[in-house]
């Protein structure tokens, strides 16, 4: 992985109207502990969250995705969209890149 500056720059293109119901989530994987959040702010906003709860382990992964809330019979849930940013921590060192990296990040 590169390690470009952690500012999501693409991923709309999976929701083109880009209207307010675009959200931004983020999720952090650490082995047998783990975090998610969703903001209605814009995505940069979720890159710094999930990067602030990445640093608090030592090793693990963590992405934002772009998702719309869908009702559904029993509640409601996220589709899922494009994924802005991925980040591996390892050591201690954070290393990002633009895109979906998830499935290649341990």
């Amino acid at each position: 992985m590169r390690n470009p500056s952690p500012v999501p720059k693409s991923g709309m293109a999976d929701f083109p109207d880009q209207d307010d119901d675009v959200l931004a989530s983020w999720e952090v994987d650490a082995g047998d502990r783990g975090s998610a959040g969703v903001t209605g702010s814009a995505a940069v906003a979720a890159a710094a969250d999930m990067l602030s709860a990445l640093a608090a382990h030592p090793n693990g992964r963590g992405r934002v995705r772009l998702a719309r809330l869908i009702p559904a019979v029993d509640g409601a849930r996220y589709r899922y969209g494009a994924t802005v940013l991925t980040a591996r921590r390892s050591g201690g060192a954070t290393v990002t890149a633009d895109g979906d990296a998830w499935e290649a990040t341990p």
